[in-house]
């Protein structure tokens, strides 16, 4: 992976280049930030740059050997930990390594969502497993500590990728601590993660964080127009609704669905909620289920958006609002309902259930919640 194949993210590319121009290379990061915005793609191409044989002041060379087989994510020194569902004679990462480098091949853009479709495992609860750490008595699982034992085949770091590192059980995560805190020379640790909440402080204390923000609208909308061919308003309001999100984006531009599906969503729900129609509500409920978790995802996100922007609107501010057509015909009647009584209590509802739906919580009872409290807060 190229430093000039990820999306934006300038400064964070300037970060790290620096850490090797100085020669201030941390043993251990954690790249924490929200889906989509380039976390795996960043830690590879960093992989990547440390290792490469000819690197320029900006990126690798990606000609060498070395660049080749990183590109490919088969260098022998160069190993991943991911959520995994074990299945069979699958039992460790190692065994999905085949389709783990196929998806990425295909977009190094990954969602946790995305990886448990492709493998054929949605619905079920990913982790990483105990054995993941110090591998098992059979021998079948290597574990990290194991990996990183040997001595370097020829890479100049031994690199070792935890993708959703907040996905490492406990056991798992407290058997790397040492490790971790003190790896064998030449030997660079890589954490990705979304939600830190959920990981172990000592862990995190013994990583350097690199907080990777959202993809600027201007780099998102060149990717998108380069990979999509899209223009105009169909590109702008794309961007706008993947709010930095690539994966999201991605999705949005290669489906069928499309903002224009979403606001006839939120306009039904708002309307019944305000009637207090929960029958309809309940009938409208099985639409958004039939959606699937990314979409559902995605329309909560729609959701977050068009309750910013009608709060917006009642302060007349036109330079900050970023409607189209359609959403400013329905906000002329709609956005006094959203003001300063209930816009914290929407904006916690929708992102309440946006975690809940991220963590395959049940879709139905979800939505129906969030049905009856809208229907409390249209008439704060």
């Amino acid at each position: 992976m190229l430093f000039s194949e990820v999306i934006g993210q300038e400064k964070i590319k300037n970060e790290l280049r620096e850490t090797v121009t100085l020669n201030r290379v941390a043993h251990a990061y954690m790249f924490t930030g929200p889906e989509g915005s380039g976390k795996l793609p960043l830690a590879l191409a960093y992989a990547q740059y440390l290792n490469c044989e000819h690197p320029t002041d900006t990126d690798s060379c990606g000609e060498c050997p070395s660049c080749k087989a990183f590109a490919k994510l088969q260098h022998p020194d160069l190993h991943f930990v991911f959520p995994i569902v074990k299945e069979g004679t699958k039992i460790s990462c190692d065994d999905y390594l085949p389709e783990w480098r196929q998806l990425f091949s295909e977009n190094p853009y990954i969602s946790l969502e995305w990886w448990m479709e492709y493998i054929g495992m949605t619905g079920k609860q990913p982790m990483i497993y105990e054995s993941e750490a110090a591998g098992d008595d059979s021998g079948k699982v290597k574990g990290i500590i194991r990996k990183l034992s040997y001595s370097n085949f020829s890479a100049k770091y031994k690199v070792m990728v935890i993708w959703m590192a907040e996905k490492m059980n406990e056991t798992c995560a407290n058997k790397i601590l040492k490790i971790l805190e003190e790896p064998n020379p030449r030997t660079l640790f890589l954490l990705i993660a979304e939600d830190t909440r959920f990981m172990l402080p000592t862990i995190i204390s013994r990583t350097q964080r690199i907080a990777v923000p959202k993809i600027d609208d201007e780099s998102l909308s060149q990717r998108i127009k380069d990979d999509f061919m899209l223009e105009g308003d169909a590109l702008q309001s794309l961007v706008k609704n993947a709010n930095g999100n690539y994966i999201r984006a991605f999705s949005m531009a290669k489906s069928d669905d499309s903002p224009v599906e979403y606001l006839e969503l939120f306009k039904q729900m708002m309307r019944l909620g305000y009637q207090k129609d929960i029958v309809s509500m309940n009938k409208m409920l099985g639409d958004i289920v039939a959606l699937g978790r990314e979409k559902q995802k995605s329309f909560l996100q729609f959701c977050l958006r068009e309750i910013r922007e009608n709060f917006i609107r009642n302060y007349n501010t036109q330079e900050i609002l970023y409607m189209d057509n359609q959403e400013r015909d329905f906000a002329e009647k709609f956005h006094p309902f959203i003001n300063e009584r209930n816009v914290a209590g929407f904006t916690k509802e929708f992102n309440t259930a946006y975690y809940q739906i991220s963590r395959n919580g049940n879709a139905n009872i979800i939505f129906f919640d969030m049905f009856l409290k809208i229907i409390v807060l249209l008439r704060a």
